[in-house]
């Protein structure tokens, strides 16, 4: 097993594919930074947080009234942390999801770092995508796959070997292109920023949660974790069914998409995997999500993990490999 784990790791850093991929991202994440230093600059903050929080609540006050495209938990967020910024005097801004438009406050290292994610989880979808899609694909079409399967090495191991391999490629891309913004942040901002907490306003207790900076990221990364394990699971089982990998790609991306759509988003719904495998969105809880629990989430996503495994390795057991 040790061995089929270590050929795929070198089949896959040998990929020059990878390498750009990555470095697009690297690219995408030091242009972001630029032009969130390039703007904004010298503005009074103490100022510009009472005319947002004077303008959100009245927005929150006449909500039913106003034509706002803004959702009600966005604005109430925003007028707790505001609320919360004006007390205690804060200077810098602790605004995550969302900011009023007319009063808009200026970025450092910190406040990019929490809104990795929000920003750069599409990034970091896409490469485990194209990794997991060509991880099998590419065995078939070069017909290495053959060879495989000539050495005494049974059917499970080759595709545990591959999952096992995808998983800490993933998880190690993750936090390799979370420490690059860390860096590229910290060189572009400075890293006196990392020295702040973290702010939250928590809907659930409707409190504002103060935690340490890097906890924080631990436990927004650890959050994403069952997503990451579906998408690499998805992508695998599509590889081993349809032997195209655009479409493969498409497929993947288009469930990951499809989970932002709320529209789609109804009572039988509610039970597929792409609308639970984000448990980062049930950590601090909104006014639409107020109603569900974060163990039910947790409970689908393992339950889709382990049916997606199981059909995943019945559908690579009887795949007709040699004669690709």
């Amino acid at each position: 097993m040790f061995n089929l784990i270590k050929n795929e790791l070198i089949k896959i850093f040998k990929r020059k594919n990878i390498y750009i991929l990555f470095l697009i991202g690297i690219i995408i994440i030091t242009g972001y930074n630029v032009y969130e230093k390039t703007i904004n600059n010298n503005i009074n903050i103490s100022e510009q947080y009472v005319r947002s929080y004077n303008q959100d609540l009245m927005y929150l006050e006449n909500y039913e009234d106003l034509n706002i495209d803004e959702s009600y938990s966005d604005i109430l967020e925003r007028v707790n942390l505001e609320k919360y910024a004006i007390e205690h005097n804060i200077k810098y801004n602790i605004l995550l999801n969302t900011e009023n438009k007319n009063a808009i406050l200026p970025s450092d290292a910190r406040i990019l770092l929490m809104k990795f994610f929000n920003n750069f989880d599409i990034m970091i979808i896409f490469i485990i995508v194209y990794m997991a899609s060509t991880i099998i694909y590419e065995e078939y079409n070069n017909g290495t796959i053959k060879n495989l399967l000539v050495k005494p090495h049974k059917r499970n191991s080759i595709l545990f070997s591959k999952i096992i391999t995808t998983i800490f490629v993933t998880l190690l891309i993750a936090i390799i292109v979370i420490l690059f913004q860390y860096i590229i942040g910290g060189i572009i901002f400075g890293f006196d920023s990392y020295s702040l907490e973290a702010i939250r306003y928590n809907h659930i207790t409707q409190n504002i949660d103060v935690m340490n900076l890097g906890y924080y990221i631990l436990l927004m990364f650890t959050s994403k974790i069952p997503m990451y394990l579906l998408v690499i699971l998805i992508s695998l089982l599509l590889s081993v069914f349809i032997n195209n990998i655009g479409i493969n790609i498409l497929i993947s991306l288009g469930l990951y998409m499809s989970a932002n759509l709320e529209v789609l988003f109804n009572n039988i719904t509610k039970y597929l995997f792409m609308y639970n495998w984000d448990i980062s969105k049930y950590i601090f809880g909104n006014v639409e999500l107020i109603n569900n629990n974060i163990n039910s989430s947790i409970l689908i996503s393992c339950t889709w993990l382990i049916l997606i495994t199981v059909v995943l390795f019945i559908g690579f057991n009887r795949k007709d490999i040699v004669n690709e």
